[in-house]
């Protein structure tokens, strides 16, 4: 039995890496390195980046009505995400920064309340634990020790992201990048996710079993729809992933409306205190 959550805007109130980018320019400056400009060019050029494909995409987001075409569209952006690292590892942003650092780092925003974890989460975590569950995070962010600072470095529970590397650059986690791989394949898009994901299980000898996924963005919808059990963390009824979910017909409900037994598999709550532990009771088969 299987749990994997998604970090930022999930197992967090919002995103976390201005506040990751924030911390690393205040170690920088403190060792000489201003990089504040060129942090705010690698953002901009992202942006820049990732509008102009947005706009220039063919289907449009009202003629991509079925899943296939908003997978095939989110696995597109890979393209931008890539770039995007490159820029990040030539601005040197997180050099010579220690894992040990980025844990300490995300361990004090937590306790300062510059970050904040959702309502109910280490309680949640904690049952499911207790309950025989086996609990992955699998998130995008830039560092996989930041996130386990930030969760409290919660016990059982294995955190798979990208690191930072000791010169600065992004690397992907082992999972995506085994034994012989020809070149680095970061964790950044939905089908990074799926794969890494479906490799875990499959190493753990848990693909048939029950598998419930948490997320809140558009890189969370790929696992969404492949586990048998999709929780959408989000603070209101239309937030991005929500409104495409419904455009490419999946039926989302709030929690507090949802009926597993005769709903789909798809349900959106803001937080962990509103899931029921009957929710947990899962039968999966395949042929």
């Amino acid at each position: 039995m299987s749990i994997f959550l998604d970090f930022d805007g999930t197992i967090t109130s919002q995103d976390t890496i201005n506040h990751l980018a924030d911390f690393a320019l205040g170690v920088r400056a403190s060792e000489g390195h201003d990089l504040k400009q060129e942090w705010d060019q690698v953002v901009k050029s992202y942006v820049d980046d990732h509008g102009a494909h947005v706009s220039s995409y063919s289907p449009r987001p009202d003629s991509r009505s079925l899943p296939e075409h908003e997978i095939e569209f989110l696995r597109d952006l890979k393209t931008v995400e890539t770039r995007s690292l490159g820029r990040i590892n030539n601005c040197a942003l997180f050099r010579g920064i220690h894992p040990a650092t980025f844990r300490e780092a995300g361990r004090q925003l937590v306790e300062q309340g510059t970050v904040k974890l959702r309502d109910g989460f280490a309680k949640f975590v904690d049952a499911r634990r207790r309950e025989g569950w086996r609990v992955w995070v699998l998130s995008v962010n830039w560092s996989s020790a930041f996130i386990e600072g930030a969760c409290g470095e919660l016990e059982g529970v294995e955190v798979i992201a990208n690191d930072v590397r000791e010169d600065g650059s992004i690397a992907g986690p082992k999972v995506l990048n085994g034994d012989g791989a020809k070149e680095q394949r970061n964790l950044t898009n939905s089908r990074d996710k799926l794969d890494a994901m479906e490799a875990i299980l499959e190493a753990e000898g848990l693909s048939r079993n029950p598998l419930i996924y948490f997320g809140d963005s558009t890189t969370d919808l790929e696992c969404l729809l492949a586990a048998d059990l999709g929780f959408v963390i989000s603070d209101k009824e239309d937030s991005s992933l929500l409104k495409t979910l419904r455009r490419i017909g999946k039926d989302v409900p709030h929690i507090r409306d949802h009926d597993q037994s005769t709903a789909g598999k798809l349900a959106w709550t803001s937080n962990y205190e509103d899931i029921p532990a009957t929710r947990f009771v899962l039968e999966r088969s395949k042929t």
